[in-house]
């Protein structure tokens, strides 16, 4: 029988920065190694059945428990991370219905395969990502890092401005010099892109509450998406270091003063239209 061989050993690559998250994610580890354990041939899948079911209770617990964290942290990404969450168990639950179905090798072949989406990609390309908004989050005073003061009191506003700013954050991250331009260019055409449909939601929104100054409203936004298309044709040709600090400055005004100066006019018109209707129930009453 082909040995089946899969690295379950804890690697300090896998960790996100949480006590808690860090401690559940090697348990994860640990109960999985347990169905790579030598046993009599004739109770293996019996063995493998029960481990994987001790893996998808414990798997549940974990992501309610990572939700938790990550809703406390105002993750920006928090509906996406939790469907991955609700696919991976949907696949543990699918796999564990067809463990008497396979042989043993079938088994332990589909049970390693499965792992390496379950956990190890999953925490390194998904749950990283939670440490890095953490840690913007914790890195005060850099303009590009969402600070509660930008908030408009809009949850559905707000939440695109936060996934902003985590875009954003990320054009800073450490990467190797040779990688930097591309990683600039890359995460510059992702946040275009999300400013993009933000924008479009953002009238909507304003539309709906007949905002105003809408029509003001959308030629701001015109003009920072073609700066914003500036920005990234020169980002090839200009210098990292320049670059950068065009980005800066483009955040500063296009997200920070943008919010502050004309996002926020938003939440004062629906003030202003809260309390003609508090006005309204008052000379109702009279």
């Amino acid at each position: 029988m082909e040995t089946i061989i899969v690295d379950l050993a804890w690697n300090d690559l896998y960790i996100i920065g949480n006590e808690r998250i860090d401690s559940e994610h090697k348990n994860l580890f640990k109960i999985a190694a347990e169905a790579f354990c030598v046993v009599d041939p004739k109770q293996k899948i019996k063995k493998i059945k029960a481990i994987v079911e001790k893996l998808l209770n414990y798997t549940k617990k974990h992501f309610a428990h990572e939700e938790s964290f990550m809703e406390s942290t105002a993750y920006p990404e928090l509906d996406e991370h939790r469907i991955k969450h609700q696919i991976i168990v949907l696949s543990m639950n699918k796999f564990l219905k067809n463990i008497t179905k396979m042989n043993p090798a079938e088994i332990e072949k589909e049970l390693a395969n499965f792992i390496k989406i379950w956990f190890i990609s999953h925490i390194i390309n998904e749950d990283k990502k939670i440490s890095h908004w953490v840690k913007s989050q914790n890195a005060t005073g850099d303009i590009f890092f969402w600070k509660n003061s930008y908030s408009i009191n809009n949850e559905f506003i707000d939440a695109e401005h936060k996934k902003l700013f985590f875009i954003a954050s990320e054009i800073f991250e450490d990467v190797p010099l040779r990688e930097k331009r591309k990683k600039i260019v890359e995460t510059l055409k992702r946040l275009f892109h999300y400013l993009n449909e933000h924008f479009s939601n953002e009238e909507e929104y304003m539309k709906n509450i007949k905002y105003d100054k809408l029509e003001e409203h959308k030629v701001i936004h015109v003009n920072i998406m073609e700066n914003l298309s500036q920005l990234i044709r020169n980002s090839t040709k200009l210098s990292t270091e320049k670059t950068q600090e065009n980005i800066e400055n483009f955040i500063e005004t296009s997200l920070v003063e943008h919010i502050m100066q004309e996002d926020k006019k938003i939440a004062n018109w629906v003030q202003f239209l809260n309390d003609l209707k508090e006005v309204k129930k008052l000379e109702d009453m009279v």
